[in-house]
């Protein structure tokens, strides 16, 4: 018998919030979310965990030793330019920690149905480089560390996010034990990759449809993929007020996108590791808003 779960698990770490000045990438969302938790009184009771920094050889699972010297030793190279972020200590510190924040998330699986990282979801960062506001893939690297420990179990990667998780794509595209869903809008970067499932997405895509396609897609998985363990890439980007992209979902059909994932994992008995990725909303608040949305909506009974 399956000892009994408890609901949801947090993990955060204040030196997530990385200082970046005037860039599009709003770090400071961590602390903000993490704020709204502990100002909910639903939430506020619930213990959040505190991760350690990764550790190389771990990071070595998915990154080349080449791309690992240049970002440790804070080298602009064609390996860690395309990150578009500047690259100094306390950005490194703050990667290395994400990375060990979805480790642990991963690890705690074992207590709770849902672990929600309120950071991480890196999911552009390949093996040899960084790409497009990642440097280091956290999943990938979590994933890995998983199967290791877990060998056999199958992993299914629901990347919800504005953009493809080409990283992710690239990664698994030879594990029959990991099947990769990536749902986003198709005229947009990056350059993409192939899945075990795309959904290119037109502009202007709206609540009914995106949430139609997300059904259907669900429904096609499973009947041949049943997952131990997903991972959801809960960007906030495919918002109608994003500032970098052209999908029409509303608050509403976000948090029932949420509900959509949170009740598959359910119906298929898979836990999930529940990652904030992207969100450039016009209005910095509204981003905030959609990633707690996100923690609400797994809590709920």
């Amino acid at each position: 018998m399956e000892k009994q779960l408890e609901r949801i698990g947090l993990v955060y770490h204040p030196d997530y919030n990385m200082d970046l000045g005037p860039h599009v990438f709003p770090a400071r969302k961590y602390q903000m979310v993490y704020n709204l938790v502990k100002q909910d009184p639903k939430l506020a009771s619930l213990y959040i965990y505190k991760p350690e920094s990764a550790r190389e050889k771990d990071l070595a699972l998915v990154h080349t030793e080449e791309f690992l010297r240049d970002f440790f030793g804070l080298k602009l190279t064609e390996r860690t330019q395309y990150s578009e972020l500047p690259l100094t200590k306390q950005i490194v510190q703050s990667f290395v920690l994400a990375v060990g924040g979805t480790i642990l998330a991963t690890e705690l699986t074992e207590k709770y149905r849902f672990v929600y990282h309120i950071g991480g979801g890196f999911h552009h960062s390949m093996p040899d480089r960084a790409e497009g506001f990642c440097y280091l893939n956290d999943a990938a690297i979590a994933v890995k560390l998983y199967q290791l420990r877990n060998p056999g179990k199958k992993i299914l990667f629901v990347d919800l996010d504005l953009h493809q998780g080409n990283g992710n794509s690239v990664v698994f595209q030879n594990d029959p034990n990991v099947f990769t869903f990536s749902m986003h809008q198709e005229n947009l970067y990056p350059k993409k990759e192939t899945s075990g499932m795309d959904v290119p997405l037109e502009e202007g895509t709206d609540d009914q449809t995106y949430l139609q396609l997300l059904e259907n897609s669900l429904e096609r998985i499973v009947s041949s993929f049943r997952p131990d363990l997903i991972v959801y890439i809960a960007g906030a980007d495919p918002f109608e007020g994003d500032s970098l992209g052209d999908l029409k979902l509303t608050f509403q059909g976000l948090r029932k996108r949420d509900k959509a994932i949170r009740d598959f994992a359910l119906k298929t008995n898979a836990r999930a590791v529940i990652l904030p990725a992207g969100g450039y909303a016009k209005d910095f608040h509204d981003t905030v808003t959609i990633h707690y949305n996100t923690i609400k909506i797994f809590a709920a009974d």
